[in-house]
């Protein structure tokens, strides 16, 4: 099974982890505490891994 993007609502940094693990509650980048975002790609076009192009910015 492919792995889940994650995205950190503040900073932007991105985690990925196998189906099941959750993102770590203070982000290692901003060492805020965030809300994590699922930002995997599901659609086709970008082969159904990594970040959905549609949800970068």
């Amino acid at each position: 099974m492919e792995k889940i993007t994650w995205k950190c609502s503040k900073c932007g940094y991105t985690y990925e982890a196998d189906p099941g693990v959750v993102p770590p509650e203070t982000c290692p980048t901003c060492k805020d505490k965030c809300e994590f975002v699922n930002v995997t790609c599901y659609i086709p076009e970008c082969g159904m891994t990594g970040q959905d192009p549609r949800l970068k910015g």
